[in-house]
C-alpha cells in the first residue's frame, strides 16, 4: 500500500478537521475536529493552525481561551497566511489574549493587506481614521476603505458612508453616505441600517421615507441591533414614523432593554408606570427603572428616588430615595433638586433641615423650575433656615409667578402687604435681572 507523504497526511488530517468542525459527511464534532486541527498545527500546518486558533477564540470544542488564540494566529501568521494575520491584528487592537498594541496590530494589518485581504484593509482603515498606532489621516483611511469596499467588504462600505457622512477626508456628502450605507445595509450590516434609518427618518441626503427608515430598524433590531431596537420603541410609542402602538414600541424597548440599554430600560419602566400597552405595574416600572439608574440615567435616578418616597413598588424610605435623588440631581436634574428640597423641610422622621432644604431649592430655583421658586420665596418670607427677607422672597415669588405659577403670585401678594413701596421696586428690580440673565448668581 502506498503511503501519504507526509505533508499531504497533514493536509488530509486539517481537511479532516474542517469536516468534523462543519458537519460534512460526518457528524459535527467540534472535540474530533479539535483534535485533528492541533495535530497537524502542531506540526505547522498554518491553515490547521489559523482553524484551532478560531476553535479556542469562539469556545468551539474547548472553553474558549483568547491566550490560546492568540498563541496560533500568530504562528500562522509568521507563516503569511493572511486571514490569521488580520485575526491576530484584530486581537492586538483589542487587547485579546495579549495586551493592547496598536503598533502590532497595524503591523499585521499591513502584513494581510499586502496580500488582498479586505478585512485587513478596512482595519487599516479604521486604524487611520481613529489614529490608532499611527498618526490620524482620514485620506488613508478613505483610500483603504475603497479598497474593501471596491471588493464588496460591507464593514469597509460602512466605514465609505461614515466618511463621507462626515467629510472626513472627502467633501461632506451624504447622498454619497446613503449609497454605501445601502451597499453594506443589503449585505445586512448592522451599522450601516441603523444609520440608514436615520436618514431615511429625517430625510438627509434625500426625501423622508417613512416606510424605509422603518424597514431599515426593523431589520437592524431584527438582527439584534439594541439601538435601532430603541429607536422603533420610540416610534411606535410616538406615532411619528409609524403608526401609534403602544404594544409594539413596548416590546421593542423589552429587546433593547434587555441587552442593557438604559434609554430602553427607563422608557420601559415608564410604560409599567403609566400602564401604557401593558398592565400598570409600580413593581416592573420600578425594577426597570433601577437597571437604567444603576448605569446612570438621571431620570431613571429621579422617577426611582419619588418611587420610594411614595412607597410605590416597594418599601417608603426617605433615606433610600433621597440618596437616588441626589445623584439625579448631581447629574443637573431641577426636579430632583426640588424633591431634595421639599423631604428636607418636611423631616418625615428626623426634624426638619430647612438651610438643606434652602440650598437644594435654591438649585432648582436657578435652573428655572417654579414649584422651588415659590418653595424659596416662603422659606425667605418665612425666616426658614434664613434670615427673614422679603426683599428676596417676593424677587422669587415674582419669577415664579411670570411662569403662571399659582403660589408664587399668592406669595408675592402676601409680602407685598408688609413691605415698603421702596422695597417692592427693589424686589422688581431684582426679578427683572433674575430673568435677564437666566438666574445665574440670585440665590
Amino acid at each position: 500500500m502506498t503511503e501519504l507523504a507526509p505533508d499531504l497526511q497533514l493536509a488530509a488530517l486539517t481537511n479532516l478537521g474542517l469536516m468534523y468542525a462543519q458537519g460534512q459527511g460526518v457528524e459535527q464534532d467540534f472535540g474530533r475536529a479539535l483534535d485533528c486541527y492541533r495535530q497537524a498545527a502542531e506540526r505547522g500546518v498554518p491553515q490547521a493552525q489559523s482553524n484551532l486558533a478560531v476553535m479556542y477564540a469562539h469556545g468551539q470544542g474547548v472553553a474558549p481561551d483568547f491566550a490560546q488564540a492568540h498563541k496560533w494566529y500568530q504562528a500562522a501568521a509568521e507563516q503569511g497566511l493572511p486571514y490569521a494575520q488580520t485575526n491576530l491584528a484584530v486581537m492586538y487592537a483589542n487587547g485579546q489574549g495579549t495586551a493592547r498594541d496598536y503598533q502590532q496590530a497595524l503591523k499585521w494589518y499591513q502584513a494581510a493587506a499586502e496580500q488582498g485581504d479586505t478585512s485587513a484593509q478596512r482595519g487599516l482603515g479604521v486604524m487611520y481614521a481613529n489614529g490608532q498606532g499611527v498618526a490620524q489621516d482620514f485620506g488613508l483611511a478613505l483610500q483603504c476603505y475603497q479598497s474593501g469596499a471596491a471588493a464588496g467588504d460591507a464593514a469597509a462600505q460602512y466605514g465609505m458612508g461614515v466618511m463621507y457622512a462626515n467629510g472626513h477626508g472627502v467633501a461632506q456628502d451624504l447622498q454619497q453616505a446613503c449609497h454605501w450605507y445601502q451597499l453594506a445595509a443589503a449585505q445586512n450590516h448592522l451599522h450601516a441600517l441603523f444609520n440608514l434609518g436615520f436618514l431615511f427618518s429625517n430625510g438627509q441626503g434625500m426625501a423622508p421615507d417613512r416606510a424605509k427608515a422603518l424597514d431599515c430598524y426593523e431589520r437592524a433590531a431584527a438582527l439584534g441591533d439594541a439601538a435601532a431596537q430603541y429607536n422603533l420603541g420610540v416610534l411606535y410609542s410616538s406615532g411619528q414614523g409609524a403608526d401609534l402602538s403602544p404594544e409594539k414600541a413596548l416590546h421593542w424597548y423589552q429587546k433593547a432593554a434587555e441587552q442593557g440599554d438604559a434609554a430602553a430600560q427607563f422608557n420601559l419602566g415608564l410604560m409599567y408606570a403609566t400602564g401604557q400597552g401593558v398592565a400598570q405595574d409600580d413593581a416592573a416600572a420600578l425594577a426597570w427603572y433601577q437597571l437604567a439608574a444603576d448605569q446612570g440615567d438621571a431620570q431613571a435616578q429621579y422617577n426611582l428616588g419619588v418611587m420610594i418616597a411614595n412607597g410605590q413598588g416597594t418599601l417608603a424610605s426617605r433615606t433610600v430615595a433621597m440618596q437616588w435623588l441626589q445623584l439625579a440631581a448631581d447629574q443637573g436634574d431641577v426636579l430632583a433638586w426640588y424633591n431634595l428640597g421639599a423631604l428636607y423641610q418636611e423631616g418625615a422622621d428626623q426634624e426638619p433641615d430647612y438651610q438643606r432644604a434652602l440650598q437644594c431649592y435654591r438649585k432648582a430655583a436657578q435652573g428655572g423650575q417654579a414649584d422651588a421658586q415659590a418653595a424659596l420665596g416662603w422659606l425667605y418670607a418665612n425666616g426658614m433656615g434664613v434670615l427673614q427677607d422679603f426683599v428676596r422672597a417676593h424677587m422669587w415669588f415674582n419669577v415664579g409667578a411670570v411662569s403662571g405659577h399659582a403660589q408664587a403670585a399668592s406669595g408675592r401678594e402676601f409680602v407685598a402687604q408688609q413691605m415698603a413701596p421702596v422695597q417692592i421696586a427693589q424686589a422688581q428690580d431684582m426679578a427683572r435681572k433674575c430673568i435677564q440673565e437666566q438666574f445665574a448668581g440670585f440665590d
